[in-house]
């Protein structure tokens, strides 16, 4: 078994290496120059037509059958992408790449915001209706109608429910590890919990899913955005030098081992990857939340990608990294995974509960969104018969993450992410021009 990780471990560095970042950076770099930088002309346009003006009008839900709100898919695809990693994923980057990696995660994530609206435009113009009248969308359905190749497209969806019942298991296992850690409350027990309150969403279905991430998600960020800037402002002396820190490690002037040039690579690696993960742009996971959106022109979906990126982030991952830097706990010695909840604790030793009980919402939120993704994987592979099992089954693997240890999961799940990722990519450059058709088309027709 040993043997067969490490060959495994090994195809997955050399999958996820600096190769494929570059092309996912590529790619976001195509769809900023052909969008004409929509997510530097129309930002001020996007925020408010994707997050002020719904709730303003107390985010009102679809009525149509088989669809959500397209803030309700914000809230659900939000959701899915802010998990543990905003927390654990950017205090690990920062320890491995310095605070330079901060600023790699930006980029990763300025030009993320255009690969995502692109590829939710997508998802929308190639979405069609399942056996039982409702919307469903990704990158299968894109890469079967657009690329005209249906195997790649079977095989996207496969990677796509292998990926998702390994993120079960990681996310739960994030769950009863804070649960253990900071509660005392047994790994079976935690279990036992996640898997009656994931069965009651999931029977629900995605108008159930939509409406508990409406409900939770402003939450959440607003509690962790809220605690952040308490520990930032407690140490506001300390931001200017952090930001130093940030660019002059972004471009190997805060020279390690290995000289400047290495230490700005490591950085840029670490940033990059952090960042493009933690967003998932490009990954083609997107989609398919964002398809079942009620719109009137896919354009008015694919904005709300460029918000998301931003909030996952531009806000939420900043927000640790710059607590990480004004803080100290850099120096401590400490593993990723206890940085953030000694940096608030540093000033407050109770307020370490916030960052727990943050790790519970954005991981419990990503768990319960990420059913909807095998279900979709499912219903293309097999039809809605029989990926409406699904919702019986994924709550079920929450008691095997719970308990597990997912050293061998986290590989494979990443090997699987990476050869979704693939042949999304492959298909967002050859359908780039229906992107560009698009965008050109409805900023024409309102005149913005």
């Amino acid at each position: 078994m040993k043997e067969f990780q490490a060959i495994l471990t090994a195809f997955d560095d050399w999958l996820w290496g600096n190769w494929l970042l570059f092309v996912l950076l590529g790619v976001g770099i195509l769809y900023t120059v052909i969008t004409g930088g929509i997510q530097v002309r129309r930002f001020g346009y996007i925020i408010r037509k994707t997050v002020w003006e719904p709730i303003r009008s107390k985010n009102k839900e679809s009525k149509e059958s088989g669809t959500i709100s397209s803030f309700q898919a914000l809230c659900t695809a939000v959701a899915s992408c802010v998990g543990s990693g905003n927390i654990v994923g950017v205090s690990t980057a920062v320890l491995a790449g310095g605070m330079g990696a901060i600023f790699w995660m930006w980029v990763a994530a300025f030009v993320g915001m255009a690969t995502k609206y692109g590829e939710i435009i997508l998802g929308m113009l190639y979405r069609e209706k399942n056996e039982e009248g409702n919307y469903v969308g990704g990158p299968m359905y894109y890469i079967k109608k657009g690329l005209h190749t249906p195997w790649l497209a079977t095989l996207c969806a496969f990677f796509m429910v292998t990926q998702i019942i390994g993120g079960n298991f990681i996310q739960s296992n994030t769950i009863s590890g804070v649960m253990k850690e900071n509660f005392g409350v047994p790994y079976l027990t935690t279990g036992i919990v996640l898997v009656l309150l994931i069965f009651v969403i999931t029977l629900g279905g995605l108008k159930r899913l939509a409406h508990v991430a409406q409900t939770l998600v402003p939450s959440m960020a607003l509690i962790y955005v809220v605690g952040g800037l308490v520990i930032i402002l407690a140490n506001i002396t300390k931001v200017p030098g952090v930001f130093a820190d940030i660019f002059a490690g972004a471009f190997g002037l805060r020279a390690m081992a290995g000289g400047a040039m290495g230490s700005m690579l490591i950085a840029m690696q670490k940033g990059v990857a952090r960042g493009l993960y933690s967003n998932e742009a490009g990954e083609g996971s997107a989609p398919v939340i964002h398809s079942a959106a009620q719109v009137n022109h896919p354009v008015e979906q694919g904005i709300t990608g460029v918000a998301e990126v931003f909030l996952d982030t531009f806000v939420i991952c900043t927000i640790t990294g710059l607590i990480l830097g004004v803080t100290g706990v850099l120096d401590s010695g400490a593993p990723g995974n206890v940085l953030a909840i000694n940096a608030f604790a540093s000033v407050w030793e109770p307020l370490r509960y916030v960052v727990a009980l943050c790790l519970l919402l954005f991981s419990s939120t990503t768990l319960m969104s990420q059913w909807y993704f095998g279900f979709v994987g499912l219903n293309y592979i097999f039809g809605s018969k029989v990926a409406g099992k699904f919702k019986y089954v994924f709550p079920c693997f929450c008691i095997v993450g719970a308990l597990a240890e997912i050293e061998l999961v986290w590989v494979i799940q990443d090997i699987a992410l990476g050869l979704l990722t693939i042949p999304n990519l492959i298909a967002m450059v050859v359908l780039a021009p229906q992107v560009r058709k698009a965008t050109k088309e409805y900023f024409t027709k309102i005149n913005v």
